[in-house]
Protein backbone atom coordinates (compact mmCIF):
# COMPACT_ATOMS: atom_id res chain seq x y z
CA UNK A 1 0.00 0.00 0.00
CA UNK A 2 2.32 2.73 -1.24
CA UNK A 3 3.38 4.61 -4.34
CA UNK A 4 0.61 7.19 -3.83
CA UNK A 5 0.65 10.70 -5.28
CA UNK A 6 -0.93 13.49 -3.24
CA UNK A 7 -2.28 16.19 -5.57
CA UNK A 8 -3.47 18.56 -2.82
CA UNK A 9 -1.06 19.45 -0.01
CA UNK A 10 -0.05 22.62 1.86
CA UNK A 11 3.40 21.44 2.90
CA UNK A 12 5.38 24.28 1.30
CA UNK A 13 6.53 26.22 4.38
CA UNK A 14 5.74 29.82 5.29
CA UNK A 15 3.58 30.70 2.27
CA UNK A 16 -0.03 30.18 3.46
CA UNK A 17 -1.91 28.57 6.36
CA UNK A 18 -0.04 25.30 5.87
CA UNK A 19 3.41 24.37 7.21
CA UNK A 20 4.64 27.17 9.45
CA UNK A 21 8.35 26.27 9.40
CA UNK A 22 10.80 24.18 7.44
CA UNK A 23 10.91 21.78 10.38
CA UNK A 24 7.14 21.30 10.27
CA UNK A 25 7.25 20.81 6.51
CA UNK A 26 9.92 18.12 6.82
CA UNK A 27 7.93 16.40 9.56
CA UNK A 28 4.88 16.44 7.27
CA UNK A 29 6.97 14.88 4.51
CA UNK A 30 8.18 12.15 6.89
CA UNK A 31 4.60 11.35 7.83
CA UNK A 32 3.57 11.34 4.18
CA UNK A 33 6.36 8.90 3.32
CA UNK A 34 5.30 6.62 6.16
CA UNK A 35 1.75 6.76 4.78
CA UNK A 36 2.91 5.45 1.40
CA UNK A 37 3.03 8.78 -0.43
CA UNK A 38 5.93 9.05 -2.88
CA UNK A 39 5.00 12.17 -4.88
CA UNK A 40 3.36 15.42 -3.79
CA UNK A 41 2.06 18.34 -5.83
CA UNK A 42 2.50 21.48 -3.73
CA UNK A 43 -0.71 23.53 -3.70
CA UNK A 44 -0.28 26.78 -1.74
CA UNK A 45 -3.40 28.93 -1.72
CA UNK A 46 -3.81 31.47 -4.51
CA UNK A 47 -6.44 34.08 -3.63
CA UNK A 48 -7.12 37.55 -4.95
CA UNK A 49 -7.62 39.11 -1.51
CA UNK A 50 -4.27 38.17 -0.02
CA UNK A 51 -0.58 38.35 -0.81
CA UNK A 52 0.41 35.02 -2.33
CA UNK A 53 3.67 33.38 -3.23
CA UNK A 54 4.55 33.93 -6.91
CA UNK A 55 4.88 31.10 -9.44
CA UNK A 56 8.65 31.64 -9.42
CA UNK A 57 8.68 31.72 -5.62
CA UNK A 58 6.92 28.36 -5.48
CA UNK A 59 9.59 26.73 -7.63
CA UNK A 60 12.41 28.36 -5.67
CA UNK A 61 11.00 27.34 -2.28
CA UNK A 62 10.18 23.89 -3.60
CA UNK A 63 13.83 23.47 -4.51
CA UNK A 64 14.91 24.30 -0.95
CA UNK A 65 12.36 21.87 0.53
CA UNK A 66 13.30 19.10 -1.92
CA UNK A 67 16.98 19.56 -1.11
CA UNK A 68 16.31 19.29 2.63
CA UNK A 69 14.12 16.23 2.12
CA UNK A 70 16.92 14.53 0.20
CA UNK A 71 19.40 15.36 2.98
CA UNK A 72 17.03 13.79 5.52
CA UNK A 73 16.51 10.69 3.39
CA UNK A 74 12.79 11.32 2.84
CA UNK A 75 11.77 9.51 -0.38
CA UNK A 76 9.29 12.01 -1.80
CA UNK A 77 9.41 13.89 -5.11
CA UNK A 78 7.85 17.37 -5.14
CA UNK A 79 6.04 19.18 -7.97
CA UNK A 80 4.78 22.79 -8.16
CA UNK A 81 1.14 23.85 -8.20
CA UNK A 82 -1.54 26.05 -6.64
CA UNK A 83 -4.94 25.71 -5.04
CA UNK A 84 -6.77 28.54 -6.78
CA UNK A 85 -9.79 30.33 -5.37
CA UNK A 86 -11.92 31.10 -8.41
CA UNK A 87 -12.48 34.68 -9.48
CA UNK A 88 -13.31 36.42 -12.74
CA UNK A 89 -10.32 36.76 -15.01
CA UNK A 90 -8.69 33.55 -13.76
CA UNK A 91 -8.33 32.12 -17.25
CA UNK A 92 -6.42 35.18 -18.37
CA UNK A 93 -4.14 35.05 -15.31
CA UNK A 94 -3.33 31.41 -16.04
CA UNK A 95 -2.60 32.27 -19.65
CA UNK A 96 -0.13 34.93 -18.51
CA UNK A 97 1.61 32.51 -16.16
CA UNK A 98 0.61 34.48 -13.05
CA UNK A 99 -0.75 31.34 -11.36
CA UNK A 100 0.54 27.77 -11.45
CA UNK A 101 -1.22 24.78 -12.90
CA UNK A 102 -0.63 21.37 -11.31
CA UNK A 103 2.87 20.13 -12.14
CA UNK A 104 2.97 22.38 -15.23
CA UNK A 105 0.11 20.41 -16.79
CA UNK A 106 -3.25 21.59 -18.10
CA UNK A 107 -4.86 20.45 -14.84
CA UNK A 108 -5.77 23.16 -12.31
CA UNK A 109 -7.02 22.76 -8.74
CA UNK A 110 -9.90 25.20 -8.16
CA UNK A 111 -11.86 25.96 -4.99
CA UNK A 112 -15.08 27.85 -4.21
CA UNK A 113 -16.97 29.00 -1.15
CA UNK A 114 -18.86 26.10 0.48
CA UNK A 115 -22.24 27.74 -0.11
CA UNK A 116 -21.51 29.04 -3.62
CA UNK A 117 -24.37 28.96 -6.11
CA UNK A 118 -24.45 25.89 -8.36
CA UNK A 119 -24.75 27.94 -11.55
CA UNK A 120 -21.78 30.09 -10.58
CA UNK A 121 -19.62 26.98 -10.09
CA UNK A 122 -20.85 25.46 -13.35
CA UNK A 123 -20.18 28.62 -15.35
CA UNK A 124 -16.78 29.11 -13.73
CA UNK A 125 -15.62 25.60 -14.55
CA UNK A 126 -16.99 25.86 -18.09
CA UNK A 127 -15.05 29.08 -18.64
CA UNK A 128 -11.81 27.50 -17.49
CA UNK A 129 -12.39 24.58 -19.85
CA UNK A 130 -12.91 27.08 -22.69
CA UNK A 131 -9.35 28.31 -22.06
CA UNK A 132 -8.04 24.77 -22.57
CA UNK A 133 -7.55 23.83 -18.91
CA UNK A 134 -8.79 20.72 -17.11
CA UNK A 135 -10.26 21.95 -13.80
CA UNK A 136 -10.39 19.80 -10.69
CA UNK A 137 -12.92 20.94 -8.07
CA UNK A 138 -10.97 20.86 -4.81
CA UNK A 139 -12.65 19.11 -1.85
CA UNK A 140 -15.94 18.96 -3.75
CA UNK A 141 -17.66 17.40 -0.72
CA UNK A 142 -17.85 20.91 0.80
CA UNK A 143 -19.94 22.50 -1.97
CA UNK A 144 -23.44 22.13 -0.61
CA UNK A 145 -25.24 23.14 -3.80
CA UNK A 146 -23.31 20.54 -5.79
CA UNK A 147 -23.41 17.51 -3.49
CA UNK A 148 -26.76 17.74 -1.71
CA UNK A 149 -28.24 16.07 -4.83
CA UNK A 150 -25.97 13.54 -6.52
CA UNK A 151 -27.80 14.16 -9.78
CA UNK A 152 -26.52 17.74 -9.70
CA UNK A 153 -22.99 16.53 -9.05
CA UNK A 154 -23.23 14.19 -12.01
CA UNK A 155 -24.73 16.96 -14.14
CA UNK A 156 -21.85 19.30 -13.27
CA UNK A 157 -19.29 16.80 -14.51
CA UNK A 158 -21.24 16.10 -17.68
CA UNK A 159 -21.85 19.77 -18.50
CA UNK A 160 -18.35 21.08 -17.82
CA UNK A 161 -15.98 18.12 -18.18
CA UNK A 162 -14.45 18.91 -14.79
CA UNK A 163 -12.97 16.46 -12.30
CA UNK A 164 -13.70 16.00 -8.59
CA UNK A 165 -11.24 15.71 -5.70
CA UNK A 166 -12.17 14.80 -2.10
CA UNK A 167 -10.08 14.87 1.06
CA UNK A 168 -8.92 11.65 2.69
CA UNK A 169 -9.97 13.00 6.11
CA UNK A 170 -13.51 13.49 4.81
CA UNK A 171 -13.67 9.85 3.71
CA UNK A 172 -12.86 8.82 7.28
CA UNK A 173 -15.24 11.27 8.96
CA UNK A 174 -12.57 13.45 10.55
CA UNK A 175 -14.43 16.62 9.53
CA UNK A 176 -17.83 15.43 10.69
CA UNK A 177 -20.36 12.75 9.84
CA UNK A 178 -22.12 14.92 7.27
CA UNK A 179 -19.04 15.26 5.09
CA UNK A 180 -18.25 11.57 5.55
CA UNK A 181 -21.70 10.52 4.34
CA UNK A 182 -21.57 12.77 1.29
CA UNK A 183 -18.00 11.82 0.41
CA UNK A 184 -18.67 8.09 0.62
CA UNK A 185 -21.79 8.41 -1.51
CA UNK A 186 -19.82 10.28 -4.16
CA UNK A 187 -17.11 7.61 -4.11
CA UNK A 188 -19.54 4.71 -4.33
CA UNK A 189 -21.31 6.41 -7.25
CA UNK A 190 -17.98 6.63 -9.09
CA UNK A 191 -18.07 10.44 -9.25
CA UNK A 192 -14.66 11.08 -7.67
CA UNK A 193 -11.44 11.23 -9.69
CA UNK A 194 -8.82 12.08 -7.05
CA UNK A 195 -8.34 11.71 -3.30
CA UNK A 196 -5.84 14.09 -1.68
CA UNK A 197 -4.81 14.87 1.87
CA UNK A 198 -5.26 18.67 1.80
CA UNK A 199 -2.71 18.50 4.62
CA UNK A 200 -1.87 21.69 6.52
CA UNK A 201 -0.16 20.38 9.66
CA UNK A 202 2.01 17.58 11.05
CA UNK A 203 -0.59 16.56 13.64
CA UNK A 204 -4.28 15.74 13.87
CA UNK A 205 -6.86 15.51 11.11
CA UNK A 206 -4.96 17.92 8.86
CA UNK A 207 -1.76 15.86 8.65
CA UNK A 208 -0.85 14.03 5.40
CA UNK A 209 -2.53 10.73 6.23
CA UNK A 210 -3.60 8.50 3.36
CA UNK A 211 -3.05 4.84 4.27
CA UNK A 212 -6.23 4.33 6.31
CA UNK A 213 -8.26 5.96 3.57
CA UNK A 214 -6.58 3.70 1.00
CA UNK A 215 -7.53 0.68 3.08
CA UNK A 216 -11.15 1.83 3.22
CA UNK A 217 -11.18 2.36 -0.55
CA UNK A 218 -9.66 -1.07 -1.11
CA UNK A 219 -12.40 -2.66 0.96
CA UNK A 220 -15.35 -0.65 -0.36
CA UNK A 221 -14.61 0.12 -4.01
CA UNK A 222 -11.89 -2.42 -4.87
CA UNK A 223 -8.19 -2.33 -5.69
CA UNK A 224 -8.53 -1.09 -9.26
CA UNK A 225 -10.61 1.93 -8.23
CA UNK A 226 -8.40 2.66 -5.23
CA UNK A 227 -5.31 2.67 -7.42
CA UNK A 228 -6.99 4.96 -9.97
CA UNK A 229 -7.80 7.52 -7.28
CA UNK A 230 -4.41 7.48 -5.55
CA UNK A 231 -1.90 6.40 -8.21
CA UNK A 232 -3.12 6.18 -11.81
CA UNK A 233 -5.17 9.38 -12.12
CA UNK A 234 -2.61 11.51 -10.25
CA UNK A 235 0.10 10.12 -12.54
CA UNK A 236 -1.94 11.38 -15.50
CA UNK A 237 -1.56 14.90 -14.10
CA UNK A 238 2.22 14.50 -13.94
CA UNK A 239 2.19 13.26 -17.54
CA UNK A 240 -0.35 15.91 -18.66
CA UNK A 241 -2.71 13.28 -20.01
CA UNK A 242 -6.51 13.06 -19.89
CA UNK A 243 -7.75 10.44 -17.43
Amino acid sequence: MDGFTDIHCHVLPMVDDGAETMEMALDMLRIAAEEGIRKIILTPHQKADRKCVTPEGIVRRMGFLQEEAIKKGIPIKLYPGNEIFYRHGLGELLEMGKIRTLADSRYILVEFLPGEDYRYIRDALSRLVSFGYWPIAAHVERYLNVVRDLRKAEELKEDTGCYFQVNSASVLGRHGMGERTVTRKLLKQGLIDFVGTDAHRNQGSRSPQLRECAEWLLKKVGRERMEKLLIVNPEAILEDKVI
